[in-house]
């Protein structure tokens, strides 16, 4: 296996495991043992998406288990997932679903009878919701 291939795949599980932390390109980067810059060129040269931007996406999909598996409210699910306020987690919400948090839930949480991970989240995203 490629060297890069495999620091990839242990930067993602490291990613997944702090999904709840707030992640930010500094952070991640030091962690990882290199500069911002090289890290979001090798990320992105082995996956094909920006690093901040697969860090912001999955902070969203993992956030919209929290979101249908209860009533917890908005702002704490923002907090959780590591988001400066509930603002910011609406506003970059809408733009990755096309509908603010409250909505999809209000939406989603009885018509869907399992969510079992950003597989199914990803199904959502392409019934209805752009993907970008």
């Amino acid at each position: 296996m490629d060297i890069n291939v495999a620091f990839i795949h242990q930067l993602l599980l490291w990613i997944e495991a702090n999904i709840e932390q707030k992640l930010i390109l500094e952070t991640v980067a030091q962690r990882a043992g290199y500069s911002q810059w090289h890290l979001q060129r090798l990320f992105r040269s082995y996956t094909g998406i920006a690093l901040g931007t697969y860090i912001r996406e999955r902070k969203l999909t993992a956030s919209v288990i929290a979101l249908l598996t209860d009533n917890t409210p908005l702002m704490h699910i923002a907090l959780q997932f590591g988001f400066d306020s509930q603002q910011t987690y609406c506003r970059t919400f809408r733009r990755m679903f096309n509908l603010p948090p409250g909505a999809f839930r209000r939406k989603y949480q009885h018509s869907l009878p399992h969510i079992d991970g950003p597989a199914s989240l990803l199904m959502l995203r392409s019934h209805g919701h752009p993907v970008r």
